[in-house]
């Protein structure tokens, strides 16, 4: 009968559902609950100087007569 239920494509997610019965709902909860979150990349240089850096950027765009954009981020 498993065999029978598990080739046929219909009988899959039955499988599954009787699945989540047999474990019991405060089980799948708990797990979630201890789930960890991955760390996420970290996006900007946290050794960066930032007054260095825009020194820099209005030395540069005062050389070539261009204007200078801001974009400010961090690691949150």
């Amino acid at each position: 009968m498993v065999r029978m239920l598990i080739s046929t494509k219909a009988g899959f997610p039955l499988l599954i559902w009787a699945g989540f019965f047999a474990l019991g709902q405060p089980t799948v909860a708990v797990a979630a609950e201890t789930r960890q979150k991955p760390e996420r990349p970290k996006l900007y240089d946290t050794q960066a100087d930032g007054k260095e850096q825009i020194t820099a950027a209005l030395k540069t765009a005062k050389a070539e007569d261009k204007r200078v954009i801001l974009k400010f981020g961090a690691n949150w």
